[in-house]
C-alpha cells in the first residue's frame, strides 16, 4: 500500500532552484534497515528564491515489514540538483505500518453518532460525528475520547 506525505518547504536562498531537481531517500540515514521502497520523484515545479513549494513522497512499505502498531521507523528525504548531489537539510518522515483499517461508510458514522448524541448525551452531533469517525466506526472509542474531551 502506498501512502503520500505531503511536505511544504522553504527555498530559504535567493536563488530559483535548477531543473531537473529531485527528491529521493537522503544517503545518510538512522540505525535501522528503511522499511520504504527507494524512489524519485522529480521537482516539477518552478522553486525561485524565498519561495514555498508543496511536495507530495510516496510511501510504500516493502511486503517484508510486519505491522507493528508501536513500532516507529524515521526516515530521511532529502532534495537532490540535476547532477544527483544533495541540497538543503535533511527531511525527518516518521513512519508505522499498522494493519489496514476496515472502511467505514457515513450511514454507520451517522448511526453512532445519533446514538451517542441523543441517547447517551456525549455533546454535540458534529462532536459525535468526528468522534466516530476519527475511532473508525468504534463506539466503545468515540465514547472514551467524548469523555475525556469533556
Amino acid at each position: 500500500m502506498t501512502k503520500f506525505a505531503e511536505i511544504e518547504v522553504l527555498n530559504d536562498t535567493f536563488w530559483p532552484w535548477k531543473p531537473g531537481c529531485t527528491i529521493t531517500l537522503a544517503d545518510e540515514q538512522g540505525d535501522f534497515e528503511i522499511p520504504i521502497e527507494v524512489f524519485t520523484v522529480p521537482i516539477a515545479q518552478e522553486i525561485k528564491g524565498k519561495a514555498s513549494g508543496t511536495f507530495q513522497i510516496p510511501l510504500t512499505m516493502l511486503q517484508h515489514i510486519i505491522a507493528d502498531e508501536q513500532k516507529v521507523y524515521e526516515v530521511r528525504v532529502t532534495f537532490r540538483g540535476p547532477k544527483g548531489m544533495p541540497f538543503g537539510a535533511p527531511i525527518p518522515i516518521k513512519i508505522r505500518c499498522v494493519f489496514p483499517r476496515p472502511m467505514v461508510n457515513d450511514v454507520e458514522i451517522y448511526k453512532i453518532a445519533i446514538k451517542l448524541h441523543e441517547q447517551l448525551q456525549l455533546g454535540s452531533l458534529d462532536d459525535c460525528i468526528k468522534a466516530v469517525r476519527e475511532n473508525g466506526c468504534d463506539e466503545a472509542e468515540s465514547i472514551k475520547a467524548l469523555q475525556r474531551k469533556n
